[in-house]
């Protein structure tokens, strides 16, 4: 049983940036486990999940949240209303910027850093190991003119600076309970991870524009005492969609089945049955009916 004292610390902190700049990638690297999905695609990341990191002395949520854009659609319109809305939660974000990226934060991003509320703000700038040794503590230009509470660089992908930021995290927390049991890694379920698995590898093994026009839903998920049952139903926007999914003589849609079921594998610790199927629902990013369904949350038109 854990030891927990008046001293306990807990929080939540949020983890906000551009597209790519490796907050899924950071994520992942904190909590010692592969939980949020990642690609070299950016907008990878839908939605918010909240990664747990237990000890005997805290209990720190953090939450990963889609790559805030300036949205010119309705589908982007609720991933950057996501993102803000995770900020509302925090006690700690943790601005993460691309060291090689020289654009200015985008006017959406900036204003949701400007309306933070109360939260402290750390500028955590990754991929430092992209850079030569005399850059690598350069604050990069979308960070320049943000102020902060502290400033860390860091690479997630290779695991530097991560001690140094998770200790300063530790420290600004406030003394408090835990939120979730000592056990719990996230605030998801074997569905969602499994409906992630197959996105993932839809980003990896196909073109450009396919990817972000997928949706991936659990049909079935059944425990059985040999292996589970799991059907997950692609969903594409176009029916000329559906072929490149499949591929030739099915490959595609076969590898990307296999390697789902072994990720889905290792995250349950149960051998699996994966089956996969490809439908079409036109235009399911541009209407709310179809969003909600799928199980975004979707913010109000503002009226006219």
């Amino acid at each position: 049983m854990m030891n927990q004292t008046t001293e306990f610390k807990s929080g939540y902190v949020a983890i906000l940036g551009k597209p790519n700049a490796g907050k899924s990638t950071l994520l992942n690297a904190l909590l010692g486990e592969k939980l949020a999905i990642v690609s070299e695609k950016p907008q990878t990341t839908r939605d918010r999940v909240a990664g747990i990191l237990t000890t005997d002395h805290y209990q720190i949520v953090f939450l990963d949240t889609p790559g805030v854009i300036v949205p010119k659609d309705r589908f982007n319109e609720v991933l950057v209303w996501r993102a803000a809305e995770a900020l509302e939660d925090a006690d700690i974000i943790y601005y993460l910027v691309d060291a090689t990226d020289d654009e200015p934060p985008n006017e959406r991003l900036a204003e949701i850093l400007a309306n933070r509320g109360p939260a402290k703000l750390f500028i955590v700038v990754n991929k430092t190991d992209l850079l030569p040794p005399e850059r690598a503590n350069e604050v990069p230009p979308p960070a320049r003119e943000i102020v902060a509470d502290r400033v860390f660089f860091i690479s997630a992908l290779q695991k530097q600076g991560l001690d140094r930021l998770l200790a300063e995290t530790v420290e600004q927390l406030n003394p408090g309970p835990m939120f979730f049991d000592p056990e719990q890694l996230t605030d998801r379920d074997e569905r969602f991870f499994a409906a992630e698995a197959v996105r993932e590898k839809i980003f990896l093994y196909t073109g450009e524009e396919v990817p972000y026009s997928i949706h991936t839903e659990v049909e079935t998920f059944e425990e059985r005492p040999d292996k589970d049952f799991i059907r997950v139903v692609i969903y594409v926007e176009r029916d000329s969609q559906k072929p490149i999914i499949i591929g030739a003589k099915g490959q595609n849609l076969k590898r990307i089945g296999m390697e789902a079921r072994r990720d889905i594998e290792a995250l349950t610790g149960r051998p699996a049955y994966l089956e996969l199927w490809v439908k079409v629902r036109k235009n399911w990013r541009k209407n709310d009916f179809d969003l909600r369904n799928f199980g975004y949350k979707v913010k109000p038109r503002k009226q006219k």
